[in-house]
């Protein structure tokens, strides 16, 4: 097994079809599922443009596709967008709404014994909001955010049928009553979701998740970086568990996490070190035993750039790293598969040089093209494709200069020359290969 090649592909989505009144967004980060056995979807952030300060998104939609060619801006489903208010001091609030991932059973999904699953046609998505004081024509500024931020967690209840994607509920837990895992008595306080969606176990799903952070108040002083586990019960999904695995100290801040479960059966885990002796590291821990126990398997200094990375799948099953090149800020995009042993990693990959493909940016510094993920998705033509995806942006969107032609979403097919592996089983998927 082995991947073989990476499209380089136009953006699939750059502007909205509609816009929120007073601003101009263009899309960026996206998480990818399997909606239903030929259908997927993306959830796809939006960033307010022309603002003097940067990553200031304002909600998410979700699209469905069945072919990575053709994804329609108007067929967008709004899951939500910013609020502004004012609280009793009088004073001028907005409420910045970020995306996240969760999980989700698709439509017309079986169990491994050939049953429906009973959860089909219904997921979750853990996002984060940030309340900042606004500021002279819309904006905020990230002076505040240790200051004057108030950070909430918001946990989404998805359900999908043959004719619409909706949000069912939404329940919001603040930093004083914060979102918990159920079942355990466990005392880590859930706030931030994964850089992609979680894996499927049995009827439940496992999902990546930050914990508490040293800067709100909370049990956990300085927070982890771990895996929950997510039931369904009655109609709605919740953590009933939850095991930190990459833990916060006084030079290793872990944000982002990502999971997948390797051929073998173990779950192999990464998240990004965001300071200090973590910054430039790639790190994997593993687990044998479903989740409850972890260990580091491969550490490598300075083999990234200091940038989102997630741990992936090709179609065959084949493990690999996406991440930026080191010695690029957020330009280049390469991948590094592991190898058999799962004990370190093989050769890098490019997956895109921004420079050789879009040329200097117009406002720079730098690109930022970052927060790539993957997932293996059976699409309309009953085929298992793996699409990566990734954000592109001109650095100098931050300061409020205008989006050129190449920022947007991006969508690539990573291909490998093994049998499919699929993740879903449906009544058809018997003798389905890889695309």
């Amino acid at each position: 097994m082995a991947i073989t090649s990476i499209t380089a592909n136009p953006p699939r989505l750059t502007e909205p079809a509609e816009n929120p009144p007073g601003e101009i967004c263009r899309y960026g980060l996206a998480f990818p599922f399997q909606v239903a056995p030929k259908l997927a979807a993306i959830l796809c952030c939006l960033r307010n443009e022309g603002h003097p300060v940067g990553d200031f998104e304002n909600g998410s939609d979700v699209f469905l596709f069945d072919d990575i060619n053709r994804i329609d801006p108007a067929g967008a489903v709004p899951i939500v967008r910013n609020d502004t208010y004012v609280n009793e001091k009088g004073e001028r609030r907005i409420v910045i709404h970020y995306g996240g991932a969760g999980g989700f059973v698709p439509l017309g999904a079986l169990r491994e014994d050939g049953t429906p699953h009973p959860h089909a046609g219904t997921g979750f998505g853990v996002g984060e909001s940030l309340d900042f004081p606004l500021l002279g024509k819309g904006h905020y500024s990230k002076s505040h955010k240790r200051t004057k931020v108030i950070q909430r967690t918001h946990l989404y209840q998805f359900t999908y049928d043959t004719n619409f994607f909706l949000i069912d509920d939404t329940e919001v837990y603040s930093a004083d009553d914060p979102l918990r895992a159920s079942g355990s008595g466990s005392q880590w306080p859930l706030l931030c979701p994964a850089l992609k969606q979680g894996i499927p176990d049995g009827d439940e799903y496992l999902s990546p998740i930050t914990s508490s952070r040293g800067d709100l108040p909370s049990g956990a002083e300085l927070g982890s970086c771990g895996v929950a586990r997510w039931q369904r019960r009655g109609a709605a999904w919740e953590p009933v568990s939850y095991v930190p695995v990459a833990l916060n100290s006084g030079d290793e801040i872990w944000a982002e996490p990502s999971l997948v479960r390797d051929v073998g059966d173990s779950l192999l885990f990464t998240s990004r070190g965001c300071f200090g002796s973590a910054g430039d590291v790639i790190r994997i821990w593993r687990s044998t035993d479903g989740g409850e126990h972890w260990e580091v398997v491969i550490d490598k200094q300075e083999a990234r750039g200091q940038a989102p990375v997630t741990i992936n799948q090709a179609v065959d099953g084949t493990p690999y790293i996406v991440c930026n090149k080191p010695g690029h800020e957020r330009d280049w995009l390469i991948i590094y598969p592991l190898n058999d042993e799962r004990s370190d990693l093989l050769p890098a990959m490019d997956v895109r040089n921004a420079l050789e493909d879009f040329g200097p940016p117009p406002k720079g510094p730098v690109w930022f093209m970052d927060h790539s993920m993957g997932e293996t998705l059976r699409l309309g033509d009953g085929m298992w494709h793996h699409v990566l995806s990734y954000r592109n942006m001109d650095r100098g969107e931050h300061s409020g200069g205008e989006p050129p032609p190449s920022s947007g979403q991006y969508l690539e097919e990573l291909l490998s020359d093994g049998p499919a592996r699929p993740v879903w089983k449906f009544e058809s998927t018997s003798g389905i290969q890889a695309s």
